[in-house]
């Protein structure tokens, strides 16, 4: 334990005390006030797109963290039946998850070429407006 404390607390001086290196040679002015003029607006057919992507990201990244979770509770179980398998379930679960997150955007890709002649890409997904029909 005497070992340990002193490990610990040796890296922990050795870490604050050490000099900071920076790549840069000269310093760079960054501004932290936005710029001057209107309010950045988002346009209504940016917000559709947003959830999707929200969606498809919070999906996969549960699905990873359960995995993990998974793979914890195994390495934690001991050898115990029933703890083995509840571990097995959650890792088995979130490789579930991710295939449906995928073939949902398998799913969507198709249907945005059909409905629309383009495949769905993030950051490019436009609805059609009165104003702009054709989406170009």
């Amino acid at each position: 334990m005497k070992k340990a404390v002193g490990f610990i607390s040796g890296t922990y001086l050795y870490l604050l005390l050490a000099k900071s290196i920076f790549a840069a040679t000269e310093s760079i002015p960054i501004s932290l006030v936005p710029p001057q003029g209107s309010i950045p607006t988002i346009p209504i057919q940016q917000i559709p797109q947003f959830l999707v992507t929200l969606l498809f990201v919070f999906g996969i990244i549960t699905a990873v963290v359960f995995l993990i979770y998974g793979g914890i509770k195994w390495i934690l179980s001991g050898g115990d039946k029933t703890k083995v398998e509840s571990a097995r379930g959650h890792i088995v679960a979130a490789i579930i998850g991710l295939v449906i997150v995928a073939a949902a955007f398998f799913i969507i890709n198709i249907a945005f070429t059909i409905l629309t002649g383009k495949a769905f890409e993030f950051g490019k997904l436009c609805i059609p407006t009165l104003e702009n029909p054709n989406c170009k």
